[in-house]
């Protein structure tokens, strides 16, 4: 009996180290991959980016209205300071075509008010051509009490509606 426990001793032992000192599984490592280098792209000449501006929309400048008192078509100082805007980005953009439309307000007859109307045009035109501007990228009309921006019946309706209009009408007018 104590040589069958020898027995069974020797082989658990030999079944113990044989499992113990087995070989481990080792996890395989992949070959590193290379990348191809990114493309060298050549670099033009550097602009000098502090000095570009970004081009500036003058419609808003261009389109501006003037206003005038009642019956009147002279121009009053708040006008030409607006026209004088205008005559400065007229000369830095020549390609540039204005009309102008006259407008009055309701009170008076309409043939009154249409003569007005064209007066006031012509007023804010012989301005601009007086300044250098080329009559010739101008033009103009007159539309009486027709188009009003306010039709209520108060004084300061009245006074919006007594005004020019500007719209561009030919050539851009973006500035550097």
């Amino acid at each position: 009996m104590a040589s069958s426990q020898h027995l069974i001793a020797a082989v658990l032992g030999v079944a113990l180290v044989s499992t113990g000192c087995g070989r481990k599984e080792v996890a395989e490592i992949p070959e590193p991959v290379m990348e191809a280098p990114a493309p060298v792209i050549p670099v033009s000449t550097p602009v000098a980016v502090d000095r570009l501006e970004p081009a500036v929309d003058m419609r808003p400048i261009m389109e501006q209205r003037i206003h005038f008192a009642l019956d009147r078509s002279d121009l009053t100082p708040e006008a030409r300071a607006i026209l004088a805007a205008k005559v400065d980005i007229l000369r830095s953009t020549p390609g540039v075509t204005l009309r102008i439309d006259g407008h009055a307000d309701e009170r008076g007859s309409d043939e009154y008010n249409l003569a007005l109307s064209k007066r006031r045009a012509a007023e804010a035109k012989r301005f601009l051509v007086a300044r250098g501007i080329d009559a010739s990228r101008l033009e103009t009309e007159g539309y009486g009490e027709e188009q009003p921006l306010d039709r209520t019946r108060s004084e300061m309706a009245w006074a919006m509606n007594r005004r020019a209009g500007f719209q561009v009408i030919g050539g851009a007018v973006s500035q550097r």
